[in-house]
């Protein structure tokens, strides 16, 4: 059930955050502007995450996980109906909310129930859901708002965001059970600095953070990107489903690469994969050249979120992983707010900028790496 929430939650996310930057072009916002309206998704998880993660490890993960697509729905109506930019931003920090409750609540529930060889295996599931959702719900958003490849109308892929997230609902709400899970002795669970200080977790919540703000600087710009192109939402709607397809074919043999070539290996391949195709789509026009770059450099996006997830749940104490997990996300919330602000910026001069400064990032995420872990991780 954990599996199915994450797929269905993250194809309603994924229809809805591309609809959001084209409810702020419609609202007349200048380019420059749009990292910061894509960063507003992140900035109030950014505050809540640990608060979410002491709830985890209280036994409550289960109800963080239900939460997490009743917040995304409250917030997606309130999208529809949105006539404004403020509002628009309010809505966008309710999404995240729902987003950040779910991924606490179902990392946790993952964490907890997997012993340490299957952590790469049991995140690469995860995501592997959630790449599916993130394949399909951009490509039906973008045929629902733009049926008729003239004028864009978000309000119907709204509404099918907004059915994916009551069947996400329905999917977890029968993990609504209190103190599901909990283990360890309460007096130690929760605590901010114990987790941090454990050795290599800094660098991990940093590679995590640097991976995570790329696929959302992606996500965002894609479709600014593609209008200066003379691209249709379908067309952009496509290029995001072939990115989440490649993550997917990746994702389901992660267990079994990480098994072969070691975490390291893999993790700084998918980092460098990314580094290179990044800098490859900043100077690409062609829409099926750019479909191609799209997928290899997909295939390689999809290898840092379960590594990352795996590397904190690997080195994290036992009885704090909600809060290891929450402190990792809080690092991809950052990087979320900072790096697509700053995509914004740069976009101000030149599109293909951004794309150089994803590359950049990896480029810094795969010498941490390399660092921090050993040959033998």
């Amino acid at each position: 059930m954990v599996l199915i929430h994450s797929g269905l939650l993250q194809a309603g996310v994924y229809v809805v955050r591309p609809m959001g930057t084209y409810q702020a072009l419609n609202f007349g916002v200048d380019v420059a502007l749009i990292g910061v309206i894509g960063a507003a998704f992140a900035l109030a998880p950014l505050v809540l995450a640990i608060p979410v993660g002491r709830m985890a490890d209280k036994g409550f993960a289960g109800t963080a996980l239900f939460m997490g697509p009743v917040l995304s729905l409250l917030a997606t109506v309130g999208l529809i109906f949105a006539d404004n930019l403020w509002w628009l931003l309010g809505f966008l920090m309710l999404l995240g909310v729902g987003h950040l409750h779910a991924m606490v609540g179902g990392q946790t529930l993952i964490a907890q129930r997997s012993s340490n060889p299957k952590y790469e295996r049991n995140f690469g599931l995860l995501t592997f859901y959630a790449s599916a959702g993130h394949a399909v719900g951009p490509l039906i958003g973008g045929l629902l708002a733009n049926p008729s490849g003239s004028q864009i109308e978000v309000a119907p892929a709204l509404w099918f965001a907004a059915i994916l997230f009551i069947f996400a609902a329905l999917a977890s709400a029968a993990l609504v059970k209190p103190r599901l899970l909990a283990r360890g002795d309460s007096s130690s669970r929760g605590s901010f600095f114990r987790v941090v200080s454990t050795s290599g977790y800094k660098p991990a919540i940093f590679v995590a953070g640097a991976t995570t703000s790329v696929l959302d600087v992606m996500l965002i710009f894609l479709p600014v990107v593609g209008l200066a192109l003379g691209f249709s939402p379908v067309q952009i709607g496509s290029l995001l489903a072939i990115r989440a397809l490649a993550s997917m074919g990746v994702r389901i043999f992660l267990g079994k690469l990480s098994a072969v070539f070691g975490m390291k290996g893999v993790l700084i391949a998918g980092l460098c994969v990314t580094l290179s195709g990044c800098i490859g789509l900043g100077f690409v026009s062609d829409f099926w050249l750019l479909a191609t770059l799209v997928g290899i450099t997909g295939l390689a996006m999809g290898i840092g979120q379960p590594l990352t997830m795996a590397w904190v749940s690997r080195i994290a104490p036992r009885d704090s992983m909600g809060m290891a997990i929450s402190v990792r996300l809080t690092s991809n919330r950052l990087g979320q707010v900072a790096v697509p602000a700053l995509a914004g910026l740069v976009a101000a001069g030149t599109l293909s900028g951004v794309f150089f400064l994803m590359a950049g990032l990896m480029g810094v995420a795969a010498t941490v790496t390399s660092r921090a872990l050993s040959k033998t991780d």
